[in-house]
């Protein structure tokens, strides 16, 4: 869907054409915490404030529900019938207006501030709570009013994870993964990734899936500017990252490899290339495909065989050249006498209630409205409520307070025998660099971010549920930096009794992973579709599902779908699918069952 001039959802430090650029305040004003009073400055002498607008009132009440750090004051407790002693103040992750009512301290206008937020949890994590030196590693990481110190980040998830806090270990195994405060190291990241979701550590015989570079071209002898000592090469060579699909580890001399169902006819290849000295030309088996300004290539490849080998291969603008390759196996065909997947053996296992909050947001207010966002949402809620046994909360046209207000129902209801999907559809902003995303409800003002609803709010609130599974999906932006190695993976073709094992010790963990259409706001087909792109190939996913799939299966034949029935689609406009930031994700997978 074409962007209105005059708006984008992007916010930007510069001024591109065509985009909207915050004021400086506004910038500042990001964090969410510092919504406006709606009330304006007393005047001269002797005039009395005047009261607060009923859009000042609605983002006050707005705010006492996003959870902020609070210090619970200490118990009086008594030691025989004389002596009686007041304990130390409990630190406790909470909604604003739960703090207040429990007489409790956070900093209402700075609370997103580094300093305060230390206050609230450093002096228990120096006592060796593992719990507390996650939150504080967390507050380093996100940099809260500061630059993010990685390295103190890194320390204090190590402490916490060497003493088997597993949702440290996530966040330890993704600065190994991304390189920040700590030397990257895929190898390091997946062992992190693996002891977090309770996994033995693996030997690894070859590096991980990335490329290495090809034979260089001799250069010639009678080139311009040769000489008899060979300049050297400026920054490193070409390096392709796969994205999808996710490769078996090799072993030994054999190459990575992936298995397809035996009625795949394609195979959705995506990666990235780095290369210090852009790229000039990238191949999938011979055949030139184009690499996008983030770097990110897409392609389809037919799979007419039982084995296929595939060889990308991307060169630089010097000449330099890396190779990645990988097997495609297809799976036998089954027989018509034989059921495609082993029936159970038993009943199917317990996974828990499931619950759902969908939010469809199409009549905007203050920026260009949307066509099908209220429509996906609906058709949405309809099968999960129908096929899948969903409890829904459906909202039309949510504002913000809406939102947060049937966000924080959720956290306080909802328990550790739960499941609950939070469906979101409409406009997304994301911060410049894409650390950031956030939601516009339809009472959003374009240029005052404490109008909208920032990803890592919504985050902090599924932190502090005690629901086992979570998910977000969304038909829009969500800014998410983990890698699905922290996935325990389902392979394919497996059945009966040990595919249901599986699930259901997937199911028993505690999840929380985001389904993102990659874009800012639902994309819309030209031909007038009544869904999105997104939407239509999740509908499409859920509606051909019979029996139990985890997300991740979901995703790859949604992301499938997507990229075949869009072949314009940019690569960066992909779907994708991870761990949530910051929302004490620490492993297996979200479930969908169907009725029985």
């Amino acid at each position: 869907m074409k962007e209105s001039e005059g708006w984008s959802s992007r916010v930007q430090g510069g001024g591109r054409r065509g985009t909207r650029v915050l004021p400086a305040m506004a910038l500042a004003a990001l964090t969410l915490g510092l919504a406006a009073s709606g009330s304006a400055p007393a005047g001269a002498q002797g005039e009395q404030p005047r009261p607060k607008s009923e859009a000042g009132v609605a983002a006050a009440k707005a705010d006492e529900l996003l959870v902020v750090d609070c210090l619970l004051p200490g118990q009086i407790r008594r030691l025989g019938r004389q002596t009686q002693f007041l304990t130390a103040r409990r630190p406790l992750k909470t909604s604003a207006r739960d703090c207040q009512i429990r007489g409790g301290e956070y900093v209402e206008i700075d609370r997103a501030n580094y300093a305060s937020a230390l206050k609230v949890w450093l002096a228990l994590a120096a006592e060796g709570d593992p719990a507390a030196q996650t939150y504080v590693g967390e507050i380093y990481e996100k940099g809260l009013g500061v630059p993010p110190d990685y390295a103190e980040a890194a320390q204090w998830y190590r402490r916490a994870a060497d003493a088997g806090f597993a949702r440290a270990a996530v966040n330890l195994g993704s600065l190994f993964e991304q390189g920040r405060g700590v030397a990257k190291d895929p190898k390091q990241a997946v062992q992190w990734y693996r002891r977090a979701a309770g996994l033995k550590e693996v030997a690894f015989e070859v590096e991980p899936p990335t490329s290495r570079p090809a034979a260089a071209p001799a250069q010639s002898e009678a080139s311009p500017g040769n000489s008899s000592t060979a300049q050297p090469l400026q920054g490193p060579p070409p390096v392709i990252h796969l994205l999808e699909p996710v490769l078996a580890p090799a072993r030994g001399a054999t190459l990575s490899a992936v298995t397809v169902p035996a009625s795949a006819d394609r195979l959705l290849v995506l990666g990235r290339v780095a290369a210090p000295r852009g790229v000039k030309t990238l191949t999938v088996n011979g055949r030139p495909e184009t690499v996008d300004s983030e770097s990110l290539f897409t392609a389809q490849i037919a799979v007419t065989r039982s084995e296929e080998k595939i060889e990308i291969v991307a060169t630089d603008h010097e000449a330099r050249a890396a190779r990645l390759e990988f097997m495609v196996l297809r799976q036998a065909p089954v027989s018509a006498a034989a059921p495609a997947r082993p029936a159970p053996t038993g009943p199917r296992p317990n996974f828990g209630a499931y619950h759902a909050l969908v939010i469809g947001n199409d009549d905007y207010r203050s920026v260009p409205r949307l066509a099908t966002a209220v429509n996906d949402s609906r058709e949405v809620a309809r099968i999960l409520r129908d096929q899948y046994g969903f409890k829904v909360t459906a909202l039309s046209n949510a504002s913000r307070y809406d939102i947060l207000s049937a966000l924080n129902d959720l956290r306080q209801r909802l328990t550790d025998k739960d499941n609950v999907l939070i469906y979101y559809s409409g406009r997304g902003v994301l911060e410049a660099g894409g650390e950031r995303g956030h939601w516009l409800p339809v009472d959003a003002e374009a240029a005052n971010p404490a109008s909208w609803i920032s990803n890592l709010a919504v985050s902090d609130i599924l932190n502090t549920m005690n629901v086992r599974q979570a998910l977000v999906v969304a038909d829009s932006c969500y800014s998410s930096r983990f890698s699905r190695a922290s996935l325990g993976q389902v392979e394919t073709g497996l059945g009966g009794p040990e595919r249901s094992r599986l699930l259901y010790a997937m199911a028993q963990k505690r999840s929380r992973m985001v389904m993102t259409s990659g874009a800012l706001q639902p994309l819309v087909e030209p031909t007038g579709a009544s869904h999105s792109v997104f939407a239509r190939s999740f509908i499409e996913v859920l509606r051909a599902n019979a029996d139990v799939l985890p997300g991740q299966e979901v995703f790859r034949l949604l992301r499938t779908r997507t990229a075949s029935g869009t072949p314009r689609l940019a690569a960066a406009s992909l779907p994708d699918y991870a761990p949530i930031r910051y929302a004490g994700h620490e492993a297996g997978d979200f479930i969908f069952a169907v009725m029985n």
